[in-house]
């Protein structure tokens, strides 16, 4: 019962998080090893899910001309090196400090993209300059240190830069942000799984259920309203900032 199980729990997973060129990593780890498989299989898994995922997403994205390549390739070598430098810092970071700072700031941002949801639905993204050229270079960075340091997906942040700062419609904001997570998972993703415990009949269905999710929830993310986007976007912040936080309280 358990594939049958992990394949509709993934396909749910995907649905919700292609919406936003998320990658859905966040959840297929803690799923998997709910349903009883070991860590280093969950992970490895996860890993490959993930990119199936922020991949199919940005096939359909792209095809209906909502993927910025060129600013969104900007955020790549920060996001890589800082990935990197994240995880040789891991062992000597505050975690715990970390993941509050970081609980508060998805409930901030939450509000924030709500409060954006009222804007103009055609707004224009911010004209590209050296000066916010070197912004965003210095932002990925961050954002990939963060991201390896607290074990946090590094879209969950993108993506309200991409709307609150950059001033991309949504769903391009969406388009790119798949776009930025395929790549930056791709290198870590197929070495993880060269050394690590794949388990066939579990990562067949999955990989199915994480595809067909996710070309639903993205063409559902190309159809929907620019203001139904960052609402919904706003939710999933929210719901991350309450397990964070529920999960240093030792609630859960």
């Amino acid at each position: 019962m358990g594939i049958p199980i992990a394949f509709f729990v993934v396909l749910a997973i995907s649905v919700v998080f292609s919406m936003f060129g998320k990658g859905g990593g966040s959840l297929y780890t803690p799923v998997l090893v709910m349903l009883g498989w070991d860590i280093k299989t969950a992970i490895s898994t996860a890993l490959f899910l993930n990119l199936a995922t922020a991949l199919v997403a940005t096939i359909v994205f792209a095809r209906n001309r909502l993927v910025d390549f060129k600013s969104a390739s900007l955020f790549l070598p920060g996001t890589i090196v800082g990935s990197l430098l994240g995880a040789l810092l891991s062992n000597w970071a505050p975690k715990s400090l970390l993941l509050g700072l970081f609980s508060v700031f998805l409930l901030g941002a939450g509000f924030l993209m709500i409060r954006s949801g009222k804007g103009q639905a055609d707004q224009k993204p911010r004209p590209m300059t050296g000066g916010l050229t070197a912004t965003i270079v210095v932002f990925s960075f961050a954002v990939g240190v963060l991201s390896s340091l607290i074990g946090v997906g590094g879209g969950l942040v993108i993506f309200p830069f991409l709307v609150l700062y950059l001033k991309y419609q949504a769903q391009k904001a969406a388009g790119s942000n798949a776009y930025i997570v395929t790549v930056s998972s791709l290198v870590g993703s197929l070495g993880h799984l060269s050394v690590g415990h794949v388990d066939s009949a579990l990562i067949v269905p999955t990989a199915v259920a994480a595809m067909v999710g996710s070309a639903i929830g993205s063409y559902v993310t190309v159809k929907a309203s620019p203001k139904f986007v960052k609402v919904a976007f706003a939710f999933i912040m929210w719901f991350f900032s309450a397990q964070i936080a529920l999960h240093l309280l030792k609630v859960i």
